[in-house]
This record gives structure tokens, C-alpha cells and sequence, in this order.
């Protein structure tokens, strides 16, 4: 799957990235919009469905989604056996950030339905987006690399 978005030469494919964005946001989108539908009453709060229209719904999705995508080209547009760490470390923090608005919501007086609708958009956006893109993630460095790792050190 990674050769989606990395050439036969290991270089990164700028479109492919924005592509699979994309695909991930709409996903995450008609997910969050499920649960905006949903969680509400079968929460026991029928009145708060008002309260998460299509506006927040997206507000919530498609920073998350385009963010992690955007950590994941920055990571892996060059060769870096750190480049795992470089992705995941800012997609955590970002998660973390973004749950601070949901939390503030609650701590402002919000009602804890609305926290968990809240904590789900940003949730659900995370676990769409970030497995998928570390699927696409090369296994292996590229050919050139590898050859130079291969060859002794001169003396």
C-alpha cells in the first residue's frame, strides 16, 4: 500500500498525500456526522442534536485529518529513520490539543453529552486518519540509502 504515495525511488508524492487526505476526511466526516446524529439521544439529550450542526461537525474533522496528514508528508518527504517519531509525537499533541476544546466546554459548564460528542469527532478523526497513514509508511529505506548502509567503512 505504501506505493501509493512514495515513488519506486522512495520519494514522497505530494498529490497522492493530499489525495488520501481527502479520502480520510470524507470518511471522518460522514463518521462524525453519524455520531452527531446519533449519540445525542442515545445519550438521553434529544434537544442538544441542534447543537452539532453540519458547521462543527467539520470544524472538529477536518483540521484533525488534514493536520495529520500534512505531519505525515513533512516526516516522510525525506529519508529519516526518526520519521515515525516526527509524525507520531505532533499527531499525539494535536490530539491532546484538540480534546482541550471539548474539555473546556465541559468545564465551562457544558453538559457531558456534549463532551462526548465532542471527544468522539476528535477521536474518531484521529483513529480514521492515523492508522491509515502509517499504512502508507515505506517498510524499508530507499535503494540508495540502503546500498550505503551496506557498504563497509574505509579505513
Amino acid at each position: 500500500m505504501n506505493r501509493i504515495a512514495f515513488s519506486r525511488e522512495g520519494e514522497i508524492r505530494p498529490a497522492a498525500v493530499v489525495l488520501v487526505g481527502l479520502v480520510l476526511s470524507a470518511a471522518a466526516f460522514a463518521i462524525n456526522t453519524l455520531i452527531a446524529n446519533a449519540a445525542p439521544p442515545a445519550l438521553g439529550a434529544p434537544g442538544e442534536v441542534s447543537q452539532f450542526g453540519t458547521v462543527k461537525v467539520v470544524l472538529a474533522t477536518l483540521p484533525a485529518v488534514l493536520g495529520n496528514t500534512l505531519g505525515f508528508y513533512m516526516s516522510y518527504r525525506g529519508y529519516d529513520p526518526r520519521a515515525l517519531v516526527k509524525f507520531l509525537a505532533p499527531a499525539a499533541g494535536f490530539y491532546v490539543a484538540f480534546m482541550a476544546i471539548p474539555t473546556w466546554g465541559l468545564i465551562s459548564g457544558g453538559t457531558l453529552t456534549a463532551f462526548a460528542v465532542g471527544a468522539a469527532f476528535n477521536t474518531v478523526a484521529v483513529a480514521v486518519a492515523v492508522p491509515a497513514l502509517l499504512a502508507l509508511r515505506p517498510g524499508t529505506a530507499p535503494d540508495a540509502l540502503r546500498e550505503l548502509r551496506a557498504e563497509p567503512a574505509a579505513k
